[in-house]
C-alpha cells in the first residue's frame, strides 16, 4: 500500500507563474531602463512577452507536480525528489522514528512538519501537501495531514496492526 501526496495543478501553476513573474522583472529590469532612458517602448512589450512565455514554460516544467510530494508506506516517508535536485533526496523517516506531525505556518504556507525522535535532528517540513494564498489553497489539505497522521498511529509500534477474522 503506497500513498503519493503531491502539490494539486493549482498549485503547480500558481507557482509556475509566480516564479515566470519574478524572472521576467529581474531580467527585463536592465532593458526597461535602457529603453526608457532612450524612449523606445515598442521592443520593451514584445521583449516582456516573449520572456515571459519563455520564463513560464521553463517554470513549468521544473515545477511539475513530479518533483516534490511524499510517498507514505507502510515503512514510513519518503520524499519524491530527485537526488540531482535537492541535497535531501535521501531524507527517510520510518514510523518507529517520528515523534509527532503537526500542521504549521511558515512563510504564509501551512505545511505538514514531521519531527523526529532523534533530537540531532531538525523539523522535516515537508514540500508537499501544503496550502497557502491564491492558487496555492488546498482545500483538502486537513485530510491529507489526516491521513499521515492515521498512518502514523497505525504504524509507529513498528508491526503492522492485528486482523482478527471471525468466521
Amino acid at each position: 500500500m503506497k500513498i503519493t501526496i503531491r502539490p494539486t495543478p493549482r498549485q503547480v501553476l500558481g507557482r509556475a507563474l509566480f516564479i515566470a513573474a519574478f524572472a521576467c522583472a529581474v531580467a527585463l529590469l536592465p532593458a526597461a531602463v535602457a529603453m526608457a532612458l532612450s524612449g523606445r517602448w515598442r521592443p520593451l512589450v514584445l521583449l516582456a512577452l516573449a520572456a515571459g512565455v519563455l520564463a513560464f514554460a521553463i517554470a513549468l516544467a521544473y515545477w511539475s507536480s513530479r518533483r516534490a510530494g511524499v510517498v507514505l508506506d507502510e515503512h514510513g516517508i519518503h520524499p519524491i525528489v530527485q537526488p540531482a535536485v535537492s541535497p535531501k533526496a535521501d531524507r527517510y523517516a520510518h514510523w518507529t522514528r517520528v515523534g509527532d506531525i503537526r500542521a504549521e505556518r511558515r512563510r504564509g504556507r501551512t505545511v505538514p512538519v514531521v519531527y523526529l525522535l532523534d533530537d540531532a535532528q531538525q523539523p522535516w517540513r515537508l514540500r508537499a501537501p501544503y496550502s497557502g494564498r491564491g492558487m496555492a489553497a488546498d482545500p483538502e489539505l486537513d485530510e491529507k495531514i489526516f491521513v499521515m497522521r492515521s498512518l502514523w498511529e497505525t504504524y509507529k509500534s513498528g508491526r503492522p496492526p492485528r486482523r482478527t477474522f471471525r468466521a
